[in-house]
């Protein structure tokens, strides 16, 4: 009866949020509904990376990865150029203003930029650029960027979600969570925290024709059969991050397709700085005891390389820096032996972490804890919903599943999630090994060399790592009537170039 309740409530809300005025007088507007998972925080350099369709539609970037081809594409800055990666200069768009009225400048990046290193604000991507000796803005359209050593994929790193460029004349402290203020295609015109945010085209837009609708209406949702009986319902017209479960529902529904823009990673993470974890022993049986084809199928309903992937490092199979390392046979009398020997001879107990209401984590999870039973893991799971997973429990638990987007330079999640002192470091990993392989990848300038130290690495994570990667497909259920749907492996969903017909 509660989630029967629930569900009335969800589906009612379209029509009470954005009500305003005498709606047969109002001029049509063309808009996208998106049904949308619940917030955190959502100011660029500390937000979850959750409702992507709202800040990637508010904010910019200095360039963005074309989803179609998979290059660097200008935006906020037309061109750059370095200097055998340690000097980066950047010209910038001339004629840009932010929501509020003001120039964009290079005072703006410049300021962007230093944010990073902000004691007090904890963003998620300082450690990436404690490698920054000064910025300087040369004029107001141009920014040169001094490293105190070479990095020669360092452009990558401002693709990143969290690296928006923000006004130097905003207060983003006191209203970047309640008036969300950027250069991008959409504007802010009414938020309802945990609950809606209704964005308006930016008539100021700098890019001739863009963005081709008027409004975006984002439903926050935390139940996905809710959101999917909206979009049947006609009610919304996108809802991302569906299950193959849903999908398989939806493929018989008329004027409904799924979609899937790129392959995101399940990462199941052992904690290393504390029993049981921090013996290899036991990592190694728990990897003994898990069986990648069985995982494949139960999981997401495909077979092992069609459209599911698994290896034991941080490297996506498909990006050109994966090495290719012999999947590792399920071992049950293997995995007692090392269990034996880390001194669980009757086995043990431990906790998983997962976010329930995440695709596949669900799936995911009972796979997991069935396999590992058979070699002694007793896994007591602990599903919470994905905002409460990563605000009360992610980071200190002994073992997570987490899903976790690509990087176009795999680099940039190396020093985030696996060096020591990095804020999204889940294993709580700190091994001077690693993190001289992770700063020798950063630093080379030649390809041929940093590709032998990707190699070493994965190589190091295969025979000591906390780590099991499973890649699956990003799922997106949208409306036939939506063309034009981008989203690159940023995860920024780009929808000045989507219309609805």
């Amino acid at each position: 009866m509660r989630r029967t309740l629930l569900l009335v409530l969800l589906l009612a809300i379209p029509m009470m949020v954005f009500a305003g005025g005498d709606a047969e007088k109002a001029a049509p507007v063309k808009q996208i509904r998106v049904a949308d998972q619940v917030p955190g925080l959502i100011t660029p350099g500390v937000w979850d990376g959750q409702v992507f369709s709202m800040n990637s539609s508010i904010y910019e970037y200095l360039m963005e990865i074309n989803a179609e081809t998979g290059e660097l594409d200008p935006v906020l800055a037309t061109s750059w150029e370095t200097d055998a990666g340690k000097v980066w200069t950047f010209k910038l768009r001339e004629g840009v203003k932010f929501h509020n009225g003001s120039d964009f400048t290079a005072e703006d990046v410049k300021f962007t930029l230093e944010r990073t290193q902000d004691p007090d604000l904890g963003h998620l991507k300082k450690s990436d650029f404690e490698v920054m000796e000064s910025v300087r803005v040369v004029d107001d359209y141009t920014v040169e960027v001094t490293l105190k050593e070479a990095r020669p994929t360092f452009v990558y790193q401002l693709t990143d979600y969290s690296m928006a460029i923000l006004s130097s004349e905003y207060d983003y402290d006191s209203y970047g969570e309640t008036k969300p203020m950027g250069t991008g295609p959409f504007m802010m015109s009414q938020l309802v925290p945990k609950e809606s945010a209704l964005l308006e085209k930016n008539p100021n837009y700098w890019a001739e024709g863009l963005p081709k609708v008027d409004q975006i209406a984002i439903y926050f949702v935390g139940d996905i059969d809710a959101s999917i009986s909206m979009l049947e319902s006609d009610r919304v017209d996108v809802v991302p991050f569906i299950t193959p479960e849903i999908k398989q529902r939806l493929d018989g529904v008329d004027g409904i397709s799924v979609i899937s823009p790129y392959q995101e990673q399940r990462f199941i993470s052992m904690r290393v700085d504390e029993p049981p974890f921090d013996d290899n022993r036991v990592r190694l049986a728990f990897k003994y005891a898990m069986d990648p084809e069985i995982i494949a199928r139960s999981t997401a309903k495909m077979e092992l390389g069609d459209g599911v992937f698994y290896n034991e490092t941080p490297i996506m199979n498909a990006l050109a820096e994966y090495k290719e390392l012999p999947l590792r046979k399920r071992n049950i009398a293997k995995a007692k032996e090392l269990l034996a020997e880390a001194g669980y001879p009757d086995g043990l107990s431990t906790e998983l972490y997962y976010a329930s209401d995440h695709p596949f984590g669900k799936e995911l999870s009972q796979t997991v804890k069935e396999l590992a039973a058979e070699a002694g893991f007793d896994i007591e799971l602990k599903g919470y919903t994905r905002d409460v997973y990563l605000s009360q429990y992610w980071l200190n638990v002994p073992i997570s599943i987490t899903g976790w987007g690509g990087r176009i330079d795999p680099s940039m999640l190396l020093a985030l999630a696996f060096k020591g002192g990095g804020p999204w470091n889940e294993s709580h990993l700190d091994e001077p090994v690693l993190n001289d392989l992770i700063e020798k990848i950063s630093g080379e300038a030649d390809p041929d060399q940093r590709m032998a130290y990707y190699h070493e690495l994965q190589e190091w994570f295969y025979e000591n790592g906390p780590l099991i990667n499973v890649q699956v497909p990003y799922l997106v259920a949208i409306n036939d009537r939506v063309v034009g749907y981008r989203q690159p492996i940023t995860m920024l969903p780009q929808y000045k170039y989507m219309d609805i017909l």
